[in-house]
This record gives structure tokens, sequence and C-alpha cells, in this order.
């Protein structure tokens, strides 16, 4: 392209004559596509969760035969459900404030340098360590189970006293079960079984009661696992 046909584009460019108008028709007919993919999507969104409620209520085929009377309790009895699905969670442990401070008892001792007073694997070094410093004799158990291994004990503070904590460890992950006594936990066997639950930090956390003590368990363990330290403990647990 030589100088003079630079300068003739460049004069072209400047004074609009490369400017050409869309059609009168055009605009009307992509508003026209616009909507007709609109109401054809919304169609689509319509069905698809026509399906999905047709799905999941229980009876939906039945319901014209046995008439509204019966649509209305199932649908009654889905909500009631759910309502003491709802109050059931309410009371999950890991809300009351017992469970919140051994949560943040458990991630001071993770921040700590010194997360365990006394080291060692013998229960029968860990548990007469706490002679002397708590008023009760705390439990020392050998889990019965592979993976799980007692590696010591700490001295902590949980609802105004102090109370004694055997250290435990899965694979990297420790697992601190809170011990104290508790007149409520002295209840049948068959009454004090584990409650596993999870903290809104992510913390798994595990309550049970056995011979007079309370028991309170938690680590970053996953759930699963805690509650299979909880089986090994309780198979450990001298009858």
């Amino acid at each position: 392209m030589d100088n003079n046909d630079t300068a003739s584009l460049e004069s072209r460019l400047t004074d609009g004559s490369l400017y050409h108008h869309a059609p009168a028709h055009l605009p009307a007919q992509v508003l026209a596509r616009v909507r007709e993919e609109a109401a054809r999507e919304e169609r689509r969104l319509s069905q698809s969760r026509s399906r999905r409620n047709t799905w999941h209520l229980p009876f939906a085929a039945p319901w014209p035969f046995f008439g509204g009377a019966f649509a209305g309790a199932t649908l009654s009895a889905v909500v009631l459900g759910a309502v003491l699905w709802m109050q059931t969670a309410a009371h999950i442990p890991a809300d009351s404030p017992i469970a919140q401070e051994i949560v943040s008892s458990h991630v001071r001792s993770l921040m700590s340098d010194r997360p365990i007073d006394v080291l060692s694997s013998d229960k029968h070094t860990v548990k007469p360590w706490f002679n002397g410093r708590i008023d009760y004799a705390p439990p020392v158990i050998d889990p019965a189970g592979p993976g799980f291994a007692l590696v010591g004990g700490r001295l902590d503070y949980i609802g105004h006293r102090p109370v004694a904590v055997v250290v435990y460890r899965y694979l990297k992950h420790p697992i601190d079960v809170y011990v104290f006594p508790d007149k409520t936990s002295a209840v049948p066997q068959k009454d004090a079984k584990a409650i596993v639950t999870r903290s809104d930090d992510g913390y798994a956390l595990a309550r049970w009661s056995d011979q007079g003590m309370t028991f309170w368990a938690v680590t970053d363990a996953s759930a699963a696992v805690l509650h299979q330290f909880v089986q090994a403990i309780e198979a450990g647990t001298p009858r």
C-alpha cells in the first residue's frame, strides 16, 4: 500500500463513509429471538422443578386418587419431621459452653510449645502423675484398637476447676480426652453411649460417661476416626 492509498483510507475512516447502518428490521429480529430463547429456558426450568418436586415428595402419584387430604397429611408429616430434626440438632453438645471451652483448650494446646506435661506411653506412669495435682483419680486407658496410642497427659482448667487431660494420638492427629467426675454421669452403661459431633470450628467432639466420670474427646481428625477411638477406649476399659 503506497502513501496515496494510506491517505485515502485515513480520509474515509474520518469522514464516516465506511459506516453502514444496520437494516431497520434487524433489531426487531434480535429482540424477538432473545425473548423466544428466554421463554424456552423458563419452560425448561419449570419442567425441571416439576420433575424434582414429583420425585422427592413421597406418594406423589396416588394423590389424585386419595384426594387432597392425603397430600396434606403427607406434607404435614414431612414438615413435622423436619421440625423435630431441627429441634434435635439444636441440642448437639458442640453448642454447649463446656464444649466450646474444651475446643478452645485443645486449640491452645496445639499452639503451645509444651502441650503435654507428662510424656509417656505407659499408663502406669501417666496415671500416678495426676496424684496430688487434682482431687480425683482419672482413669488412664490403653485403647484397644490399632492406630491409637497413649502419649501422655496434662492439666487444664475447664468449668472453673482443674481437670485431667489424657493425650492420645492417631497418626499425626492428637486426641485430647478431658476427664472429670460428674454425679450425673453415674448411670447404667447402656444409657451412657458416646455422642460424636463436630464443632463450628471443624473439630470432632465426643462425649460419654462411664464409672462416675464424664469424658470429652476432641481432635482435628475426622468424626469417623473419633468414633473408632471411642470404641477402642470402651473396649480397653477394665471392667
